[in-house]
């Protein structure tokens, strides 16, 4: 009788163990897969601010952070007129590309992970200059466009851990901020795509 209930107890514990771990997870992304192919550690590392060393004028960087990196299924609403230069997000990512509605801020922060320069300009921007800043993010296999409604600025682009604001356009640092930050020195996951996930862009 002993024995038959050891082994009874043994059998439920581990029913009990296999059922703790029986909740579907999240299946890693596309990066997070090649990363791990290659034997490589997916941890990343928090960091310190990098330098603007851009040469553009009013650049603004910010220190990254582990807890950034999460992939969550709500995103929290951002504080503030402008879009956060990270934060957790989405598990698919944006694909890069031009949009006249606004995107959800989870897949455009993982498109920014990624290395993509998110532009974004405000809601009652005239067409015209809408329809000028399209000309320069078009080509562009890593840059995000549009609309922001919480943004009073006429543009602000954002990459990972990377700002600048632009009050009026036409502005020369648009260019050369997409030119330095498109899958810039700020990138925490070079390689990583900005396509075949979310969204359909403007053709």
């Amino acid at each position: 009788m002993k024995k038959q209930f050891i082994a009874l107890l043994a059998f439920t514990l581990i029913l009990t163990a296999c059922g703790e771990n029986s909740t579907p997870t999240e299946a890693p992304h596309v990066d997070e897969v090649a990363t791990m192919t290659q034997g490589a550690s997916t941890e990343i590392v928090e960091a310190t601010a990098i330098p603007n060393n851009s040469g553009i004028e009013g650049v603004q960087t910010y220190p990254d952070r582990a807890e950034y990196h999460k992939h969550v299924t709500v995103v929290k609403e951002a504080e503030g007129n402008l879009p956060p230069v990270f934060g957790e997000h989405f598990a698919a990512w944006q694909n890069c590309g031009i949009y006249d509605q606004p995107i959800e801020l989870g897949g455009a922060l993982h498109s920014m992970e990624h290395g993509a320069v998110w532009l974004t300009y405000r809601s009652d921007l005239p067409i015209a200059q809408a329809t000028e800043l399209q000309k320069i993010v078009r080509g562009h296999g890593y840059v995000l466009m549009s609309p922001y409604a919480p943004q009073k600025n006429d543009v602000v682009l954002t990459a990972w851990g990377v700002q600048l604001i632009v009050d009026s356009v036409p502005d020369d640092r648009i260019q050369k901020f997409i030119a330095y930050y498109e899958q810039g020195p700020q990138n925490p996951e070079p390689g990583a795509p900005c396509s075949g996930a979310t969204g359909s862009p403007l053709p």
